[in-house]
């Protein structure tokens, strides 16, 4: 059955319209230094790494990219200034739950794609400008939190290096373990803002027997929502005089209006992280390097070859992100997906469908294939798979770590063959755009080098074809679901809604308070 493409109804874009700065009414002079860049740029990021062959084709409803300027208030969440800064969002002001949002839809997005690079330049800004220390590395891990998870080699802790972070997850969701081309493999780790982390612990949260009692209790489990200060202010049109103090005034046109200052409600934070070869390289051999941190990888004697419990430094390298916040916008009180990668993990698939893709049950019945030919280097991918070939095969066998690089090896300590890893889910024309600016915004930095693949959130009641209602239908992480992109449930929201405690209650969409899962 053939696929949906965007539909955008006439009253969404009319309502969101009357929130936007329009095209060349700038207040910076940014505008002009961004078109310029554009046209430098020859678009190295979008053609290789972000939405290989995007072609707009209005006749279908696309609507084309890289045709708009953002005001500068689009890139800090106070909306002063027209840099990145270091306020977190805490909510989306202008989203109307009046409508009913089934599909994607250009200016519905926006202001969510906007969020979530507010969101991840504010959580990798230092807050205190005399420390480098970034916002995300204040936050408790789940470890720090969950009496029941620790470290397979609780001896790694001692001596950890300021700075260092200490690293023992390797298992994605799936149950799959992913390697990179190099041989090594991919480590995760979870973190918990204090909303959060205040809200499991004043709750008896952390433990199984307080999550059992908090169960036979009756009582839901409801995380902290975050909002606006001000809701009411942000309704109120700005008046300006019309160059007669006589003649009264009349309405300007509308600025971005701000995401912050409020009640940061609950955010957790899920990073992929990748081993960076011991020769100092930053990058797979196209010049984009990757954020780092100096890591501890904490290891039990299950673990490795030799049967012996292991700490091993390493540097690593950002290779994806999930941003989950819980805002009060979103039709239900509902959190806000955000997932970010690297541009280099990975090619689209030759069959890679759009994110609207919703009349089947079946997205990818031979698997998400590899392309015809790549034009770069990558992380995950190097062209093992035959053309046309179902790419993102899950590793058999039993794979340990070994005491040096390539770290992944077979129980027979031989060579492991490191699988081809292809995305399944093109982006969103929009969300290609948002990207395209930030990364300009951000040239000359690392994380002009990080890509948004789509912000989801729930814009309708759900129900077949339309999941839970969440929008995009579709989202996956080529590093975070590598081995789950085809699936008919591959959609971060939809699937954690089926997300309980270990005690079996409804969980408010984490897993997190059930461990062992």
């Amino acid at each position: 059955m053939s696929e949906i493409v965007l539909i955008t109804p006439n009253h969404i874009s009319q309502t969101i319209d009357r929130l936007r700065v329009r095209l060349w009414k700038r207040r910076t002079g940014w505008g002009l230094a961004l078109m310029s860049g554009l046209l430098a740029m020859s678009i190295p990021l979008g053609a290789a790494a972000q939405n290989a062959n995007l072609n707009a084709t209005p006749d279908a409803g696309d609507i084309a990219v890289f045709t708009d300027e953002y005001d500068g208030a689009e890139f800090c969440a106070n909306g002063i200034g027209d840099q990145p800064c270091a306020v977190l969002p805490v909510d989306v002001p202008e989203f109307d739950a009046s409508f009913v949002y089934r599909f994607l839809a250009y200016h519905a997005q926006r202001p969510f794609d906007r969020f979530s690079w507010q969101a991840f330049t504010a959580l990798m800004a230092s807050p205190n400008a005399s420390d480098q220390t970034a916002l995300w590395e204040t936050f408790p891990t789940r470890r720090d939190v969950l009496s029941a998870v620790t470290y397979p080699n609780a001896a790694c802790r001692d001596g950890l290096p300021n700075g260092h972070l200490l690293l023992a997850s390797y298992v994605q969701s799936s149950g799959d373990v992913l390697v990179d081309q190099a041989g090594n493999f991919v480590l995760f780790e979870t973190r918990i803002n204090p909303a959060a982390r205040d809200y499991i612990l004043s709750n008896g949260l952390e433990t199984k027997d307080g999550r059992a009692a908090f169960a036979k209790s009756g009582a839901a489990i409801d995380f902290p929502i975050g909002h606006m200060d001000r809701v009411a202010d942000l309704a109120q049109p700005v008046l300006v005089a019309n160059g007669d103090d006589d003649a009264g005034t009349e309405p300007a046109a509308p600025a971005i209006p701000p995401s912050a200052p409020g009640v940061m409600g609950a955010q957790l934070l899920k990073f992929a992280w990748r081993i960076l070869p011991d020769d100092g390289a930053q990058d797979v051999g196209t010049g984009r390097t990757y954020y780092t941190r100096p890591a501890r990888i904490s290891l039990g004697i299950d673990q490795t070859l030799d049967g012996q419990p292991k700490c091993l430094d390493v540097t690593v390298g950002l290779v994806g992100l999930h941003i989950v916040q819980r805002v009060a916008s979103g039709n239900g009180d509902r959190w806000i997906w955000s997932s970010f990668e690297h541009v280099d993990n990975v090619p689209l698939a030759a069959n890679a469908r759009r994110p609207n893709s919703i009349i089947t049950d079946n997205p990818f019945a031979d698997g998400c294939l590899a392309p015809d030919e790549t034009d770069q280097a990558y992380a995950f991918y190097d062209g093992g798979t035959a053309k046309g070939g179902a790419a993102n095969q899950s590793i058999a066998g039993d794979i340990r770590w070994a005491d040096t690089r390539p770290f992944a090896r077979p129980v027979s300590g031989g060579a492991l063959v490191p699988p081809d890893i292809v995305r399944c889910w093109r982006l969103f024309s929009g969300t290609a755009e948002t990207n395209f600016v930030w990364q300009n915004k951000l040239a000359g930095t690392v994380w002009q080098n990080y890509m948004l693949l789509g912000t989801q959130w729930i814009g309708n009641p759900g129900g077949a074809p339309f999941g839970v209602g969440e929008v995009p239908r579709y989202l996956t992480n080529s590093a975070l679901e590598s081995f789950m992109q085809h699936q008919s449930d591959a959609t971060c929201l939809g699937c954690h809604s089926r997300a309980s405690t270990d005690a079996g209650q409804p969980a408010n969409l984490t897993f997190l308070l059930d461990p062992a899962s």
